[in-house]
């Protein structure tokens, strides 16, 4: 596969739409996959399957070398649904985008835990709006990141400012060495819960979502 391929999972219930926009909107190319998710029983499978052809007229269109593929999910066990969704998510090759909008419930709830739990090998989270036809793209929260406490009093700290905050500040404010901020600020950065820039040559930090997340989770929001 080439580096570059992108694969899409989506569920899908009756309207191509909500799985052909968010495609367009990320662009289509030689290799890529289109994973659709659907319950392993339906009420209406005729409809199911007439949205599943129209998805795949529509995306050969534009790109005939495209793989459609169709995944059987559980729609009864929202455990095992949750597990089937891990599978589809990490076997996918590949920059991975996962569509969280459209097909049934029972389909689309499993997934989105299964996307949050695995946001590090997710490229891109995406949605399709009932409301307004819009796609907009997702801030995948990294809920299974993990620090030291002594790295959370950091964390805390750069939350206690509205806006950015310098590290010579955090130094400061926490009476510690350079050294320490550093390394606490360089480990909440990989565990994706600040982000960092430089302004001349001074490093600054602000809170991210999966930050404010984290700290609501930890207790100390």
């Amino acid at each position: 596969m080439g580096e570059n391929m992108r694969t899409y999972v989506s569920p899908i219930g009756y309207n191509s739409t909500s799985v052909v926009r968010p495609v367009l909107s990320r662009g289509l190319d030689s290799g890529d996959e289109i994973r659709l998710l659907r319950p392993h029983e339906e009420s209406d499978g005729q409809r199911a399957t007439e949205a599943i052809g129209d998805v795949e007229r529509l995306l050969n269109e534009i790109e005939p070398d495209v793989t459609l593929t169709v995944e059987w999910i559980t729609y009864d066990d929202y455990a095992a649904a949750v597990l089937e969704c891990s599978e589809i998510i990490i076997g996918a090759d590949g920059d991975v985008i996962v569509n969280l909008g459209g097909g049934a419930r029972d389909i689309l709830v499993p997934l989105t835990t299964a996307a949050l739990v695995h946001s590090e090998a997710i490229a891109t989270m995406v949605t399709f709006s009932d409301i307004d036809g819009a796609v907009r793209e997702l801030e995948s929260p990294m809920i299974t990141a993990s620090v030291p406490e002594n790295v959370v009093s950091t964390l805390e700290a750069v939350a206690d400012h509205v806006d950015r905050v310098s590290t010579p500040t955090l130094t400061e404010e926490l009476d510690r060495s350079k050294s320490s901020i550093t390394r606490h600020v360089n480990l909440l950065e990989e565990e994706g819960l600040v982000q960092t820039e430089k302004h001349g040559r001074t490093k600054v930090v602000e809170l991210t979502f999966a930050g404010e997340l984290y700290l609501r989770i930890d207790g100390n929001c």
